[in-house]
C-alpha cells in the first residue's frame, strides 16, 4: 500500500467519512493483511484499541450459543470470541428489555473483533414489550431513578460470573460486564454485588440505591445521552447526583454525557432486528469504552 492512499484512507477515517468497520476492512484490504494492518495503525500512532481490532481480524472470530447452570434451569447465551488465542479478558453482556436481540450479538461480536471473548445471558425468556413486564419495581424505577433489581435477575449474573471462571478460555481475573438501559441497571448492580468484578460499564442505565454504592469495589463507566433526560429522576437527570457520590465514597466513577444524543444512541435500528450504531455519539462512546478497558488491563 503506498503512502498517499494510505493517508488517504486515515484522513477519510478521521474526518468520519468511514466507519470504524469499514475502515479496518478497507485497511486489511489494502495492507494484504490483518498483521500488515495492525502495524500500520501501530506506526501511525492510532489508539491501541483500533490496533486490536485489526489484529483480531487475522483469525476471525467465532461464535457459539451455549448454555449454563442457574438453580434449577438451564440459562441460554451467545458467546463470541476470537478464533485464536485466549485466554482473554471477559466481558458479560447485559441485553436491553428486548432479549438476546441481534443488537445484543453485534455488541458481543464488537468485543471479540477487539480481543475479548464476550458472553451475552438471556435474562429474559423473549423479546419486546408485551403486557404484564412492567412490573412494580419497574414502574418505581421510572418514578425515582432508582434501580431495584429482582434478585431472581442477579442471581443469574452471579451463575454466568461463576460459569465464566471455569472456562479455559476465560481469564478469571478480567471478568467485566457491560449493559444498556435496562442492562444497563443490572451492569451497575452487578458492580455492588460481586466484588471480584473487573469492570462495569453503563449505557444509559438507572443508578442502584445509593447505600448500595458503598459495596463496589470496580471502576465503573458510566455513558448517557443528554436528551435523555426528561426529568431530575430519569437516567441521565441522576448521572450528576451518581458522580457525586460516587466521589463521597472514594469510587472510581467515569462519566459522559453526550450531547444531542437520545436513549439508546449506541443501537440503530428497530427492536430486535438491530445493531451497533454508526452514528457520531456511538463511535466516540465506542473508543472510550476500549480505552476504559486498556488502561485498567494495563493495571492488571
Amino acid at each position: 500500500m503506498d503512502k498517499k492512499s494510505l493517508l488517504e484512507l486515515s484522513e477519510s477515517f478521521r474526518r468520519g467519512l468511514l466507519d470504524r468497520r469499514d475502515f479496518i476492512q478497507k485497511l486489511i484490504l489494502s495492507a494484504g493483511g490483518a498483521v500488515a494492518a495492525s502495524q500500520l495503525l501501530s506506526r501511525m500512532g492510532f489508539e491501541p484499541a483500533l490496533v486490536r481490532e485489526a489484529q483480531a481480524h487475522q483469525g476471525g472470530i467465532v461464535t457459539e450459543d451455549v448454555t449454563f447452570p442457574s438453580g434449577n434451569e438451564s440459562v441460554n447465551a451467545y458467546l463470541a470470541r476470537p478464533s485464536q488465542g485466549g485466554p482473554f479478558p471477559t466481558m458479560i453482556v447485559i441485553h436491553e428489555i428486548f432479549g438476546l436481540s441481534e443488537f445484543t450479538k453485534d455488541v458481543a461480536r464488537l468485543f471479540a473483533r477487539t480481543g475479548y471473548l464476550a458472553f451475552a445471558p438471556e435474562l429474559l425468556p423473549s423479546a419486546g414489550l408485551p403486557d404484564g413486564r412492567h412490573e412494580q419495581w419497574m414502574l418505581d424505577t421510572i418514578a425515582t431513578g432508582v434501580a431495584n433489581i429482582p434478585e431472581p435477575e442477579q442471581v443469574k449474573l452471579r451463575d454466568a460470573y461463576a460459569y465464566l471462571t471455569q472456562r479455559k478460555n476465560v481469564d478469571p481475573t478480567h471478568i467485566a460486564s457491560v449493559g444498556f438501559c435496562w442492562g444497563g441497571a443490572r451492569s451497575f448492580t452487578l458492580a455492588t454485588r460481586n466484588p471480584d468484578l473487573w469492570l462495569a460499564v453503563v449505557f444509559y442505565g438507572s443508578t442502584p440505591p445509593l447505600e448500595d454504592l458503598d459495596a463496589i469495589q470496580c471502576p465503573v463507566l458510566a455513558l448517557y445521552g443528554s436528551l435523555d433526560n426528561a426529568s431530575p429522576t430519569s437516567i441521565t437527570g441522576r448521572a450528576a447526583e451518581t458522580a457525586r457520590e460516587m466521589r463521597a465514597r472514594n469510587k472510581i466513577f467515569e462519566w459522559e454525557v453526550y450531547a444531542l444524543a437520545p436513549h439508546g444512541f449506541f443501537r440503530t435500528g428497530t427492536p430486535p432486528e438491530d445493531r451497533v450504531s454508526d452514528s457520531r455519539p456511538a463511535l466516540i462512546a465506542r473508543d472510550l469504552v476500549f480505552d476504559f478497558l486498556q488502561r485498567y488491563y494495563e493495571r492488571g
